[in-house]
Formats: structure tokens, C-alpha cells, sequence
């Protein structure tokens, strides 16, 4: 989230913290990659166990006080303050990115859901630096340009660099209308954490364009 990065918005995240928070929200990439080389319920398989010890962890260090230490002590500094207040249960984004990553990999065909998850591995992570680095103004509160503008640019890179069904200037046209309205639903920040309305949005625009230009084609 590029709103989250900015210097006059309301990150407490340490920037030492924040470049480790995206490296691994980088390598969440491994996810769709993955899943272009590995069987559609294997990977559901792996990614249910991560994500169900995910919400473990983070149900557990609401409840408990030796948890909830250990748990700050080794990652207060790459967490949202959000992510650590135990006055009201909220999974962190690492959670939100694993979760995504399941309900694109159910809902949506292959492809789709490997172009909108690398848009969030990539874009998003990106777009967050660059709004902590050099965003200083801002167009809405937490928004800022250099943050957008750094989200449609690398968008660019994943609609280039992704499969492609058949890789017709029609399909690109298609992808790229997705980006423009990833990039404005990312500008908006709306009220659902943005690891999953990013990739989300990018597929559900990708499969009803795929579904209005290429009718008579059953994508999987």
C-alpha cells in the first residue's frame, strides 16, 4: 500500500523495517510463479496449511502475553500498528497476501490469477517504497503520485511479462485496461486491505474482458 509509506502519512514503520516488509512481500511472487509450474490443488494444499498457521499465530498472540512479546520482540519493527494492537483482532499482510492468493487461485482461471497476483507482488510492493522514499505530495490522504505513478509503471513490466492465452494485441488491450483500473482502485484506498482488493480487482477485470472479447473461448 503506497499510502501506508509515506513520510507525512501515518507509517510508524521503521524504513529498515519496511524494506524487509517488502521483501517479502516481494517473494510472495513465488506464489504465482509456483503455481504456473504445480498443480492447481497442490498449491491450494500449501498455501491452506501456511495460511491456517498464519491465523494461528496471529489468534494466539491476542491471547497470549509470552506469544504477543515474542512476537514484537522479533517483528514489531516490519509491522503496521494496526497489526500489533491487541485491543482489536486484525490479521496482518502477510496473511492478507496468502489469503489472496487462495481465493484468486479458486475463483479465477490460471492466467488471470497469476497476472494479478505478480501485480501485487511487484506494483504494489513498489509503489509502497517509492511513496516512503520520494512522495512528498500527496493528491488524497496516504496517496501519493510518485506512489501511482511507480504502481502503473511496474504494472506495465507485469502485463508485458506475463502468460498469456494468446498473446494477441487484443489480450494485451485487455490487460492493460485491468492495470488502469488496479492502478485507480490502489489510488482509492478503499476500506478492504489493499493485498487483497489489488490482485482481486486485476482478475475480476481481467475475466469479465475475456469474457465480453473472447466469448466462445473456455479459459483454464
Amino acid at each position: 500500500m503506497q499510502g501506508e509509506l509515506t513520510e507525512n502519512g501515518n507509517n510508524s514503520t521503521p524504513f529498515k523495517g519496511e524494506i524487509f516488509r517488502k521483501l517479502i512481500h516481494y517473494s510472495s511472487a513465488s506464489i504465482p510463479i509456483g503455481y504456473l509450474y504445480i498443480e492447481k490443488n497442490t498449491v491450494l494444499l500449501i498455501l491452506g496449511i501456511i495460511l491456517l498457521l498464519l491465523f494461528l499465530v496471529e489468534l494466539v498472540k491476542y491471547k497470549s502475553d509470552s506469544v504477543y512479546n515474542l512476537y514484537m520482540r522479533y517483528f514489531k519493527d516490519m509491522l503496521r500498528e494496526h497489526e500489533y494492537d491487541r485491543r482489536r483482532f486484525r490479521i496482518n499482510g502477510a496473511s492478507w497476501v496468502v489469503f489472496s492468493g487462495v481465493f484468486c487461485i479458486i475463483l479465477f482461471p490460471k492466467l488471470i490469477a497469476v497476472t494479478g497476483l505478480l501485480m501485487l507482488s511487484f506494483a504494489d510492493s513498489t509503489s509502497a517504497l517509492a511513496g516512503r522514499l520520494w512522495g512528498k505530495k500527496q493528491f488524497a490522504p496516504n496517496r501519493t503520485y510518485i506512489g501511482t505513478v511507480a504502481f502503473f509503471t511496474i504494472g506495465i513490466l507485469v502485463v508485458l511479462f506475463s502468460p498469456k492465452y494468446f498473446g494477441t494485441a487484443k489480450e494485451y488491450l485487455l490487460a492493460f485496461t485491468a492495470l488502469i483500473a488496479t492502478t485507480a482502485a490502489d489510488a482509492l484506498s478503499l476500506p478492504v486491505d489493499d493485498n487483497f482488493t489489488i490482485p482481486v480487482t486485476c482478475c475480476g477485470v481481467m475475466y469479465v474482458l475475456y469474457w465480453i472479447l473472447f466469448p466462445d473461448t473456455i479459459l483454464i
